[in-house]
């Protein structure tokens, strides 16, 4: 459900302008609303995946993920590492999850 609401706030509840100024701030200055849209639908399939396709690899996939953004967002926008809502901080939370999730994955099988 994380990965399908983000990817519905990002593409309808949040103005685009702000979404592709962030990534402008990362440093991605060409092709910004193309990655803008590959990485809503990338939350979609995420979303979609977990529901239907749970596993080992899908969980180490979306930790990579997980890592990946926010690893690129502390470096390039590092107030968001010490915003009172904790966007970044949160995915702590996410990521334990996540690595749970493949833990108990590989007990099962």
């Amino acid at each position: 459900m994380l990965w399908l609401w983000t990817a519905y706030v990002s593409w309808f509840a949040f103005p685009h302008s702000e979404s592709l100024q962030l990534l402008r701030q990362l440093g991605i200055t060409q092709f910004e609303k193309e990655v803008f849209i590959a990485a809503c639908l990338l939350d979609v399939g995420m979303g979609i995946a977990s529901a239907l396709f749970a596993s080992r690899n899908l969980w180490l996939a979306q930790i990579c993920l997980v890592t990946g953004y926010s690893v690129a967002i502390a470096i390039g926008l590092p107030e968001f590492m010490f915003h009172p809502f904790g966007p970044i901080t949160k995915n702590f939370a996410v990521l334990a999850c996540l690595a749970y999730l493949r833990g108990m994955e590989k007990q099962r099988t």
